[in-house]
């Protein structure tokens, strides 16, 4: 309970940086070069249009929609998970959603006012949506999607290879409104140069990626190697090895669900910076090994990953990889079902 009344009633650092980002893009600001703000913006101005409506509250209200927003879209995620792969188990959803809420990536998320959950119940409504061929609408929540996370582009990947034409375009269309409503506001696309001049080039920089809370493929090397080149080639290198083999997947495998579930796995682990509160998004990959495995020994791996991703272990542990090796065993599983399915 005291969580709870925290939860409501302390700031969420990550949620006030994209506030206050917003108020600065109405007020013709550039929000990028707020000094107030605490980590700056690394979002793209597409995405402070998600918070718009929050700015006509009082900072406190704001962010308390925002998190009822946010546990409402867990609790979504889990259902539409069940939904899109057909499980009617009423325990087994309830004891998806104890341990979602258990598990330290929820409370990061739900702490700092990350918009993770509705990020991912976007992206789970687009699948459903393109399973039941409804492409139009499909395509029209993948572009919001894709609006409020940039890091989702990832899943154009998906349906370019599934042929899926017209979730692409209407995508595309969701993306240029999004700009021209910017350009609306604004007057001019000077925020657009700015974030890929000045904001966009850092963050794929590889300084400071071996810090604990990123559990990534570049977290996982940078804390084996401190030599910043030696860092950049084996992230580049493997990164680009998994994205060529997702790709092939999509390309070749039949099993729609396991293929999207590597894919968001495959995302976790290319991210140069894959935070824990991000490591939510294995959600739908977790409940789609349990319907998929039958053999009680993958199962329990799965429950071992579980706890591995749930786990916040202090820096200087030894097993300072905790989240990444969760993920990592959730790959080996995923491809292991995969070929299965062939």
């Amino acid at each position: 309970m005291e969580a709870l009344i925290r939860l409501f009633t302390t700031v969420a650092p990550d949620f006030q940086v994209l506030w206050l980002a917003s108020k600065d893009l109405l007020t013709l600001n550039n929000p990028y070069l707020n000094t107030i703000i605490f980590t700056g913006v690394g979002y793209p101005p597409s995405s402070l249009l998600f918070y718009l409506p929050l700015t006509v509250f009082n900072y406190l209200v704001a962010q308390n929609i925002f998190t009822v927003l946010s546990i409402l879209a867990l609790l979504f995620c889990i259902y539409i998970s069940f939904k899109i792969l057909k499980i009617r188990n009423n325990l087994l959803m309830f004891f998806v959603v104890i341990l979602s809420l258990l598990s330290f990536p929820t409370k990061f998320t739900l702490g700092m006012g990350q918009n993770n959950f509705i990020a991912l119940a976007l992206l789970l409504f687009s699948y459903l949506l393109c399973k039941e061929r409804k492409l139009q609408y499909a395509g029209i929540f993948l572009g919001l999607v894709i609006s409020l996370k940039t890091i989702f582009v990832y899943f154009l990947l998906f349906y370019i290879l599934k042929k899926q034409w017209k979730v692409i375009t209407y995508a595309f269309l969701i993306l240029l409104l999004s700009t021209l409503f910017v350009y609306l506001i604004r007057g001019n696309l000077d925020l657009y140069k700015f974030y890929l001049t000045d904001i966009l080039p850092p963050l794929f920089r590889f300084e400071n990626r071996e810090i604990y809370m990123n559990q990534g493929l570049s977290g996982f090397i940078s804390r084996l190697f401190e030599d910043i080149n030696i860092r950049k080639l084996l992230t580049s290198v493997i990164s680009i090895i998994l994205v060529l083999y997702n790709c092939l997947v999509i390309f070749k495998n039949k099993n729609v669900d396991l293929v999207f579930s590597l894919t968001i796995i495959t995302l976790l682990l290319i991210d140069s910076l894959a935070w824990q509160h991000h490591f939510v998004w294995s959600l739908f990959p977790f409940i789609v090994l349990v319907k998929y495995s039958k053999n009680i020994l993958i199962r329990l791996l799965i429950f071992m990953a579980c706890i591995l991703i749930s786990l916040n272990l202090p820096s200087s542990n030894l097993l300072r990889d905790n989240v990444f090796m969760g993920t990592l065993i959730l790959y080996i599983i995923n491809l292991k079902l995969l070929n299965k399915a062939i």
